[in-house]
């Protein structure tokens, strides 16, 4: 093994297999979305994945044996290359979900004795990967960026810049939507949408852009009520959902992870406040 190359996903890992002149086989895509549901601490990478390919099958997004054996042959490669001590290459994008995903990656490979590069892959449409792969250089992997993002208080994801578009999931102080919700909210606000078209919708507001379709669609299904499905599929916006976003109510605080965070009734409260720019304990 001369060197594992990792990429963020499928899509990612095609296009930089030519780049390479290797078949895609030969890479080893690194395919979680740590944005959505629990990211705990204390868990062992074998528990971890336990616990995340339960989460992705609770989600409709595969057979859990499905997602947990990928796991183990994700984190087995990973493993081999390390006990090899060969060179690894990271080809990771500017967005949230590519910083999380790094995050846990670095963890996995602190300490590593062979060279880690990492290959900063631009989101424009007009993208060159051989020379985004010309300017690679040195990483040195850490375990810091996976403890904040694991840590049962979210306090700590502020000493991470990349970590910032994810304190904004966060319940709102005021509206107790986070800032991905009030804009599925507001794509909703004088029609309904189909699937694909709040996709749209909702992505292009996000710069640089780093959610995909189902686990937006997830978001947006556990909206309810104030978001509904139409007899036809389509997303719409109920009248509770007009109230929160116009800001005659606040929604209540619902059951879910954010990384290591577990929010909902009878959990620490924890909230975005945008005029402060910070994680605060509401109360």
């Amino acid at each position: 093994m001369d060197a594992l190359h990792i990429a963020p996903g499928d899509a990612l890992a095609a296009g930089v297999a030519p780049v390479l002149g290797l078949p895609v086989e030969d890479l080893l895509p690194w395919r979680d979305v740590l944005h959505d549901g629990p990211v705990p601490t204390g868990l062992t990478p074998a528990e971890l994945a336990e616990v995340r390919a339960a989460h992705l099958a609770a989600r409709g997004w595969g057979r859990e044996t499905d997602l947990l054996a990928a796991m183990r042959e994700r984190d087995e490669l990973l493993d081999t290359a390390r006990r090899k001590r060969a060179d690894i290459v990271l080809w990771f994008e500017p967005d949230l979900v590519c910083a999380l995903a790094l995050a846990q990656v670095a963890d996995r490979l602190a300490g590593h004795t062979a060279p880690v590069w990492a290959v900063s892959v631009p989101h424009r449409a007009d993208r060159n990967l051989y020379t985004a792969w010309r300017r690679r250089r040195r990483f040195h992997p850490r375990p810091d960026a996976f403890a904040a993002l694991r840590s049962p208080e979210p306090r700590p994801w502020a000493g991470v810049p990349a970590f910032s578009r994810l304190l904004a999931e966060l319940p709102d102080a005021r509206s107790g939507v986070s800032r991905l919700e009030r804009e599925i909210l507001a794509a909703l606000r004088f029609a309904p949408r189909s699937a694909s078209e709040l996709f749209v919708a909702v992505s292009v507001k996000e710069r640089p852009p780093w959610i995909s379709d189902r686990p937006l669609w997830a978001v947006a299904d556990d909206l309810a009520p104030l978001v509904s499905r139409l007899a036809d599929g389509r997303y719409a916006i109920t009248s509770a959902g007009v109230d929160v976003l116009a800001g005659r109510s606040t929604r209540p605080a619902t059951d879910r992870w954010l990384g290591g965070v577990h929010l909902g009734p009878g959990r620490p409260d924890w909230r975005w406040d945008p005029r402060r720019e910070r994680a605060v304990l509401a109360g």
